[in-house]
């Protein structure tokens, strides 16, 4: 993503050869004063051309790759985790239906919600936020947004709710200190067994133990490019996606398939290259210079959905007698009328989906040739995709915009 672009019109292109400079700032809490292991970099935005002279990288391909470069900071920090302690990693569902989070196997789930107060903080704020967004109407009566609130919408929301819920950053304090209190801490109020947390690292050594013995650290590429390929294709508006999507996605199956290995170096990009070659169709129309790049060629899976989208006719009248839902759960939800000439795409369930996708391109091997036996489990219960930064979605703002006509689904 380290991108700098000279001449006319960016026409030329260089990676630093030196890489980029930057800061790192580590903290071992959130705001809330809980246990979080995270860090912050300060990047700059200068870099070095090969031929000695300075220039801006282009800040717009950083922010554009921010989602694959969360997802490869968190597959490697976990990686390092459970390698430096002799760990392993499980997937936990935070939230029903929602894309499960990498977790340290082993560890009681009552603690890891002792320290989740601040999340369970802009839960609450979010779900009045998205009532708020789905009942909001104009002054004719029409509804401003959609009436479902979109993954795009959803992030957003998310944002603005932990904005709203933000505490005030406390006092910075040694690290040995803050664990004394962390211990005392989970000891009152966590509900965990003194003994479980005197205990904890032999617990999650022996969980890790079981885990490595019946997860084999093989990972089938064949099957993860269509793992991957089949969840960005579903979860990304009309089926379509860039290089960047799939990638961010390779990570993340990587994390849950290896469950804290580290993973071989370019594994990533290898499953990438295997499922835009044997799973995706080069669908780009480009019209600048910018569109006929690698990394901003757009593609779509080969396969269709399992239901095709009714086209309305031309002449279609919109839909009479719509009125705002009475909150986000509500199972009489109305949709917003549709343009003439605008898909009604059907309201299919995603693991659905998924697996009509898989059975499709897993039969199709089967008969070509015979596969290969797979040694690891490619399966998982992921329904949501991050957040597509290029992606345009309507979304809350200070003065929303109405847009009639149009529904995400």
């Amino acid at each position: 993503m380290a991108v700098i672009r000279f001449g006319k019109n960016g026409v030329y292109q260089v990676r630093p050869p030196g890489g980029l400079v930057a800061a790192r700032f580590r903290h071992y809490e959130a705001r809330s004063g809980m246990p979080l292991l995270h860090d912050h970099l300060w990047l700059s935005v200068k870099g070095q051309r090969p031929g000695g002279k300075w220039g801006s990288v282009h800040s717009e391909v950083m922010f554009e790759n921010t989602v694959a470069a969360s997802a490869l900071y968190n597959e490697i920090v976990m990686a390092e985790v459970c390698e430096a302690l002799g760990l392993a990693s499980e997937p936990r569902t935070v939230t029903a239906g929602r894309r499960p989070v990498m977790e340290i196997a082993g560890v009681p789930h009552e603690l890891i919600r002792w320290t989740s107060r601040r999340s369970d903080q802009i839960a609450a704020c979010r779900a009045d936020l998205e009532h708020e967004y789905v009942t909001a109407v104009d002054d004719d009566g029409n509804l401003k947004f959609a009436p479902e609130v979109s993954e795009q919408a959803r992030a957003k929301l998310n944002r603005m709710a932990a904005r709203m819920t933000r505490p005030p950053k406390q006092q910075t304090r040694p690290l040995a200190q803050l664990r004394a209190w962390w211990k005392t801490s989970a000891i009152l109020t966590s509900g965990v067994t003194v003994d479980a947390i005197d205990s904890l690292l032999e617990r999650a050594r022996a969980t890790a133990a079981a885990i490595r013995a019946r997860v084999a650290a093989v990972v089938d590429v064949a099957l993860a490019a269509v793992d991957v390929t089949a969840m960005v294709f579903v979860m990304n508006k009309d089926g379509s996606f860039h290089r960047r999507h799939l990638l961010a996605e390779a990570r993340r199956h990587l994390a849950l398939v290896l469950r804290g290995r580290r993973r071989a170096p370019g594994l990533d990009e290898k499953i990438v290259n295997a499922a835009i070659a044997t799973h995706c169709l080069d669908i780009t129309e480009p019209k600048t210079l910018r569109g006929r790049m690698p990394a901003y060629r757009l593609y779509t899976a080969r396969w269709p959905l399992t239901d095709p989208p009714a086209r309305r006719p031309p002449d279609a009248e919109p839909k009479a007698g719509h009125r705002p839902p009475a909150g986000p759960g509500d199972p009489d939800m109305p949709r917003l009328p549709l343009e003439p000439g605008e898909w009604d795409i059907p309201r299919v369930p995603l693991l659905h989906q998924r697996a009509v996708i898989y059975s499709t391109v897993l039969t199709a091997r089967l008969r070509a040739a015979p596969a290969a036996p797979c040694t690891t489990s490619w399966r998982t219960s992921r329904r949501r995709c991050p957040s597509n930064s290029s992606s345009r979605s309507r979304t809350p703002t200070k003065t929303p915009t109405p847009s009639p006509g149009r529904h995400s689904t």
